[in-house]
């Protein structure tokens, strides 16, 4: 996506910059300052975009930097084909097709001058044509790089006046402008405004040529005689253009332009790199100190993606936390989360479950969209800043209930991520064994074929207790009461802590009924 934001400002630029010539430089008599605020402008565009606003820091690298190599991040979820993939294969379509129509030109061109009698010249080529038509179609003077070519009759009557013309164009390059403005076009073959800048260019090209001429009043008639109707080729400069004819003999006679006009680039420039500034800073980042409080200005990050374990099964209930915020969310019983993530150059996202290594994703500011997936590994967590809220996270489609948690319980703050994790006695497989052997298939249960996960929410105080138990998801017939049955009969929990001492932890378990087995938790 930021290739195709890259290449729609570009695009923009161009049409900015060649506005500014068509109104106020087009008519000047300063025709090289034409020729180099045209070909500026193509590779000016190029640089625009990359302005940043003196506040701004400088972007970070296009990588996300994780506290542990176990955490694998993507930039987007695996699809088979997205509309960003349609939009690319359109682009390489019309860019490989205008690719092969200017090969295919250069090489008719090329063929057609090879049909001619060379003659090697000091500086240039010059070709001899004997016909003056090919396929029917007349072809008149012209030409392109370091070959002149003429046909034989212009060479018979005309030779002096139009090589001279010609030699111009040799001599200053003017084909390779061209030869420019056509690789662009293969590269923006969407964008109509480069034909403008073609267009100019060539126009300009004829006054600098006419400028060369001796004798303004008697090349005035000459070219007013000239009247072949020969087409004019692609890629060469023909001498020959009756839609050019009236602005250069215009140009011929108009009063050269004074000194004082040169100006009017400079404030081109200035217009321009203002433009550009202004578009810089409204795309910056505002970076505002974040510790401790919640902050919503700038630009603010949506981050989604799914937490697995290290089977790759999704966690259900893993918490997520915004690093420095009194804000998180945890994972719905398919992994996935969605939190939105104030701007800042150091934002970051927590993420915990009880029995694996907390893990640390840092966030790139210049992305206002990221997508994850994040692979826990079994140990003990590692130190984080703390959250005294949790949120549940919604998603169309989620049938998880929307609960009120309590943000205290006797009169202390409820955590969601904490330094040290609050435990069940002897750790996960004892809790394991506690369900296996203490859990009941409710008969209405049974008899329904009733089998799934209860996401089940509960807080473990800071003396072990479970208090404040809360059925996230449930399933009915007997299995939101059994599960809440066996989780306030469990033993007192090793209570979880901050800063070395204990506080209120809440913690989000998943409870699997299956038929034909014992109720375990997580797992599919």
């Amino acid at each position: 996506m930021e290739a195709l934001q890259y290449f729609g400002e570009v695009s923009l630029y161009w049409l900015l910059l060649y506005a500014c010539y068509w109104l106020l430089l087009r008519q000047h008599t300063f025709f090289g300052w034409n020729r180099a605020y045209l070909l500026g402008a193509l590779l000016a565009a190029f640089l625009l975009p990359l302005i940043q606003y003196p506040e701004a820091a400088p972007p970070l690298p296009v990588t996300y930097a994780v506290s542990a190599p176990v955490l694998v991040v993507q930039a987007t979820e695996p699809s088979l084909f997205t509309w960003i993939d349609l939009l690319w294969l359109v682009y390489a379509g019309g860019a490989l097709y205008t690719a092969w129509r200017l090969s295919r030109h250069i090489r008719e061109l090329f063929q057609f001058i090879r049909g001619g009698e060379a003659i090697d010249m000091e500086g240039y080529i010059l070709v001899l044509m004997d016909d003056d038509r090919r396929s029917g179609a007349p072809v008149g003077s012209f030409s392109f790089l370091k070959w002149v070519v003429l046909s034989r009759s212009d060479y018979e009557h005309h030779f002096d006046t139009i090589l001279s013309h010609e030699l111009v164009h040799v001599q200053q390059r003017h084909s390779l402008d061209i030869l420019l403005v056509e690789l662009l076009r293969v590269l923006f073959w969407f964008n109509p405004v480069l034909i403008l800048y073609k267009q100019s260019l060539q126009q300009v090209h004829e006054y600098l040529a006419d400028q060369q001429a001796p004798n303004r009043d008697r090349y005035a008639e000459f070219l007013v005689a000239y009247a072949l109707g020969a087409p004019v080729a692609t890629l060469t400069n023909h001498f020959f253009n009756s839609s050019l004819l009236k602005d250069r003999i215009k140009m011929l006679y108009k009063n050269p332009n004074s000194r004082w006009s040169l100006s009017t680039y400079a404030a081109v420039a200035v217009v321009t790199l203002f433009v550009a500034l202004a578009v810089a800073s409204c795309e910056r980042d505002v970076v505002p100190s974040t510790k401790g409080k919640d902050v919503d200005t700038g630009k603010p990050t949506m981050v989604e993606g799914i937490v697995r374990d290290e089977a790759g099964k999704p966690i259900p209930g893993a918490m997520i936390e915004i690093k420095g915020m009194q804000s998180g969310t945890s994972t719905d019983l398919e992994g996935y989360f969605k939190i939105r993530v104030p701007a800042a150059n150091d934002a970051a996202l927590h993420i915990g479950f009880a029995g694996y290594k907390t893990q640390e994703v840092k966030l790139n500011p210049k992305y206002k969209n990221v997508t994850l997936t994040v692979s826990m590994t079994p140990g003990a967590s590692t130190e984080i800043s703390t959250s005294p809220s949790a949120q549940v996270p919604s998603r169309t489609g989620d049938s998880l209930k929307t609960v009120v948690q309590s943000s205290t319980i006797n009169g202390q703050p409820v955590f969601s991520v904490v330094e040290k994790t609050p435990e069940f006695p002897g750790g996960i497989t004892a809790m394991y064994e506690y369900l296996s052997q203490n859990m009941k298939y409710p008969l209405a249960a049974t008899r329904a074929g009733v089998q799934g996960k209860v996401f089940i929410n509960f807080v473990v105080t800071t003396e072990g207790e479970i208090k404040d138990i809360q059925i996230l998801k449930g399933l009915g017939f007997g299995t939101d009461e059994e599960a809440i049955r066996i989780v306030s009969g469990m033993p007192r929990w090793q209570p979880g802590s901050q800063d070395g001492k204990p506080v209120n932890v809440r913690f989000n378990l998943p409870i699997n009924f299956q038929l034909g087995g014992k109720a375990t938790t997580g797992g599919n």
